[in-house]
Order: C-alpha cells, then sequence, then structure tokens
C-alpha cells in the first residue's frame, strides 16, 4: 500500500510540474460552457491579472442601478456580459474629436473613444460582480494601417479563469470620412476567436493572444488585411488565421449587402473561376430575400436552388459567361441585385469551351454571335440548344427568324425554315403542331396561303411555292371574329 500511494503522489507532483512549467498548455487551454440562453459557449482559459494591475480609473457615478437595469433576467456571468455588450453598442457613438476617454464622460455624452468604451463597460461589468480588464495594443484597420495611437479591447471573464474577447468599440460601427456609422451587426466583435482577433489586434501583454503560438510585433505587421466580411459571412477564423500565417490567403471579394441575411457555408475558396467547371455554392439565409447566381449579369434562377431545410440552400454551377460570377441579393425597392461574393472568370481556352458545349452549347461565343437566339422561346418551340448548334455550324446561319409568342401564339416545330433571310423564287416547307389558335396562316406579301394539311396526329405542313420578294410571315387568328398574330417572320430577298 506504501508503495502504490507513493507512486501516484509522484505522479500527482509530476502534473503539477507540468502544468506550473508548460505555459503554452497552460495558457492556450480553451473550453465550452452551456448557456440556457445560447447553448454551447466557447470561451478561454486566462489566469486573471493580480488586483495591483488592474487598471481600473475612480469614477463619480454609482453605475450599480443602470448596470443591474440592463442586464435584468441575465442568469449568469457571461449573459451579463453579452447585456452590457448590446446596451453599449446600441447607444454608444464614436467620439470623432477624440476628446472622451473616460467612462463617466462616455456615459454622460453618449460619446468616446476606444478607452472610453473600454472603461464604461468595465465600470458596468464591475456593478454586477463580473470582471473585465482592459486590452491595450495596436489594431490594424482594413486598408492595412496600424493604428498609431493604439487601440484597446477588452477580456471578460465568464467564470473562473475562463473569459471571451470583444471589441465594443469596433462591434458599435465604423468611421467613415469623419462620420460615425453604427453597425448593422454588433455580434461579430463579441465572444471573437482568438486566431480571428490577432489577425487586427495586437496586444501589449502577449498573455491576451490565446493562439497557440504566440506571433511577433513583426509577424502581425506582415499579416494581410482581415476582411470584417469573412466572419460576418460565417468563414472559420481557424481556417483564415492558418492562411493568413503563410501568407497564402485569396479569397473572392466580399461586399456588405449580406450583413446579418446570410451566411456561406460552401463556395470556391479562390478570386477567379473558370468557365467548364461546375462549383458547388451552399448558403444558409437568415432572411426572405431573393437571392441567385449571376454570371455576367444573367441570373441563374433560385429554382434551381436545392432546399436542405434551417434555411440551407444549395446549387452546383458552371459559369457559361466571361467577365464574373456573384453571388446576390436582389433589392426590391431599388429594383436592383446587391453583390455579396463576386468572382472574376479567367480567360477560357478551347478546351474550356469544349467542356461547356455538351451542357451549354448556346454559350459558345460562335452562338452569341446569332441574332433571334432567344434559347427559351425556341426550346419552347421544340428545338433545343444542341440543334440550333448544328443549324448554325452546318448552314452558317447568322440570324434566326423573329420568333413571336408574346400574344400566346404558340407551336410546336417539325420543320421550318430557320435562316431568317429567304430567296425569292425558293420553295418553304412549314410542318408543325400548333397548341393555340383557330387558324393558322402565311401571308407573302399580301398573299395568302391557308390550304393546310391535317395529319391524324394533329400536324400541320404545307409548301409555299416561288415565295416573293419582301415579307413572309407564319400568324394565328387565337379567336374568332380577331385580328391575326405573327408567330415566324422572314425576310425574302433575291
Amino acid at each position: 500500500m506504501l508503495e502504490v500511494f507513493t507512486k501516484e503522489k509522484r505522479w500527482a507532483a509530476l502534473m503539477l510540474a507540468f502544468l506550473l512549467f508548460c505555459p503554452i498548455c497552460n495558457a492556450q487551454s480553451e473550453g465550452f460552457f452551456f448557456d440556457s440562453k445560447d447553448g454551447k459557449v466557447m470561451d478561454y482559459y486566462k489566469m486573471p491579472l493580480p488586483d495591483s494591475l488592474m487598471r481600473i480609473r475612480e469614477s463619480r457615478y454609482d453605475y450599480s442601478g443602470f448596470a443591474k437595469k440592463i442586464t435584468i433576467g441575465s442568469e449568469n456571468d457571461y449573459q451579463k456580459i453579452k447585456a452590457i455588450y448590446q446596451w453599449v453598442c446600441a447607444n454608444i457613438d464614436y467620439d470623432t474629436t477624440c476628446k472622451i476617454h473616460t467612462a463617466d464622460s462616455c456615459m454622460s455624452w453618449k460619446q468616446g473613444v476606444c478607452q472610453a468604451y473600454c472603461e464604461l463597460f468595465q465600470q458596468l461589468a464591475k456593478a454586477v460582480d463580473v470582471r473585465v480588464e482592459i486590452v491595450f495594443g495596436h489594431a490594424k484597420g482594413k486598408e492595412g494601417a496600424i493604428s498609431s495611437d493604439g487601440h484597446a479591447w477588452l477580456f471578460a471573464y465568464t467564470r473562473e479563469n475562463h473569459g471571451i474577447l470583444l471589441d465594443p468599440t469596433w462591434g458599435a460601427g465604423t468611421v467613415d470620412n469623419g462620420q460615425f456609422n453604427r453597425s448593422k451587426n454588433c455580434w461579430v466583435w463579441f465572444n471573437v476567436s482568438p486566431e480571428w482577433m490577432i489577425l487586427s489586434h495586437y496586444p501589449k501583454d502577449n498573455s491576451y493572444q490565446l493562439v497557440e503560438d504566440s506571433i511577433t510585433w513583426e509577424q502581425f505587421e506582415s499579416l494581410p488585411v482581415a476582411d470584417i466580411l469573412w466572419l460576418e459571412y460565417g468563414l472559420d477564423p481557424h481556417e483564415i488565421y492558418v492562411k493568413a500565417k503563410t501568407d497564402s490567403i485569396s479569397l473572392p471579394a466580399f461586399y456588405i449587402h449580406g450583413e446579418g441575411e446570410f451566411e456561406v457555408i460552401d463556395f470556391p475558396r479562390t478570386p477567379t473561376l473558370k468557365i467548364g467547371e461546375y462549383y458547388t455554392f451552399r448558403i444558409k439565409m437568415k432572411s426572405d430575400r431573393e437571392f441567385g447566381l449571376l454570371n455576367n449579369s444573367i441570373y441563374c434562377q433560385s429554382k434551381k436552388w436545392k432546399s436542405e431545410g434551417n434555411g440551407i440552400y444549395s446549387i452546383t454551377y458552371m459559369p457559361r459567361d466571361t467577365g464574373s460570377l456573384s453571388l446576390s441579393l436582389f433589392d426590391k425597392a431599388q429594383n436592383h441585385w446587391d453583390n455579396l461574393v463576386k468572382y472574376k472568370i479567367e480567360p477560357p481556352t478551347e478546351e474550356d469551351w469544349k467542356a461547356v458545349e455538351p451542357h451549354y452549347p448556346l454559350a459558345l461565343p460562335e452562338m452569341k454571335a446569332v441574332k433571334n437566339l432567344y434559347a427559351d422561346t425556341w426550346k419552347r418551340a421544340g428545338i433545343d440548344g444542341q440543334a440550333l448548334l448544328r443549324l448554325v455550324r452546318e448552314h452558317h446561319v447568322s440570324e434566326l427568324p423573329l420568333f413571336y409568342e408574346d400574344k400566346g401564339q404558340k407551336l410546336t416545330a417539325v420543320a421550318v425554315p430557320m435562316n431568317k433571310k429567304l430567296k425569292a423564287g425558293q420553295n418553304y416547307t412549314f410542318r408543325f403542331y400548333p397548341r393555340s389558335g383557330l387558324r393558322w396562316m402565311i401571308i407573302n406579301n399580301r398573299e395568302q396561303y391557308s390550304d393546310w394539311k391535317k395529319s391524324e396526329d394533329g400536324m400541320l405542313s404545307m409548301t409555299v411555292e416561288k415565295v416573293s420578294k419582301g415579307s413572309l410571315i407564319l400568324c394565328v387568328q387565337l379567336e374568332a371574329d380577331k385580328p391575326f398574330w405573327s408567330c415566324l417572320e422572314y425576310e425574302v430577298s433575291n
């Protein structure tokens, strides 16, 4: 018994020594705790500063009454932190004159610089027995400039030796051209992943980095600029951090129009795409706005997206036009599409177009030069893209006849002339199945032809001999005693 007891004590001593003298394992451990409102919450291990190093400015105000009011209903420290953060972000403007630095002045004027935001937050938290430490350091802006005056943010303790990183100043909004603009979504700077925070916030005290391997100031300076929209739109902070450390991060362009409205679950992680290749997009919609892909402003209809439930939609799409491909939301008020994520299309090669041809023959460059090539209209007439491609290649057709169906003049073509320009003196045959109308007629200038042959299955056929110069129109009377409407229109010349 004595020998077993001694081994156990030795093992315990070794474990204690390991924890004490292995700062990486000790400082970087992190954990989850369950919150009744938020479910599973991520927080990070950090030993508190000694009280002697806590920077809490003396205040002439008693914040306890107000702090209890805005945290009413909070069941734990995390919920108190969240309630204070929400109030500060919603009610404090950034002081563009840079004169307000203290909690008391910030509370009085509802304005302040980053230090004032943090000191006010700290005073409110202290009033409800939550420990908050102000983190001083430097921040890197969206253009890559590092603030010379420094910046302040927070580490708030959610439980013993565990807490979260947050920046109420950046969460509240941004300053553009001297004007403060409140953020639509303050939560992107609440409970921030250390790997994301270190891309733009460098603390003077390295213990606040909380990443697995602390980075140096020189490394921080060399990190590429991080776009807050990456986080806003649901990208993985760890993936971004790993790529940023190796300077290999290269993503498409992101735009602000989707803040709070959608998240990207899966998407191509390159700034450019290729014609002829399939790409998968999976998004989660947080609003009921119409969304879609636009390939050089050509809309890929939402009906092609597959609903996976819980607001998640997916599509596999092949770019078929040069220029750009963008994931967009429709703005009903402005009647236009807002870009969210936008890619450039690489200049296509002949091999790229060969990959497109079996799927989208009408997207080929040679087909784009053909006039009156309205793919959906001809498809409804029973002539698909492959047939049109063969027609253009074999007969060198550069202009199709005008096809009208706006008044309901419907047909399924079997054999009709497919070149808009016909030759005088030639014979032309028309065979089709009518899907609307009472009477069909061909008018060549003023001559009318209506001697149709009708097969048992309803197909109409007629040959017009020696057509004359001018116009030739296949038309239909949709109702009795009503005029005839044009359906197919040709030009006849010598």
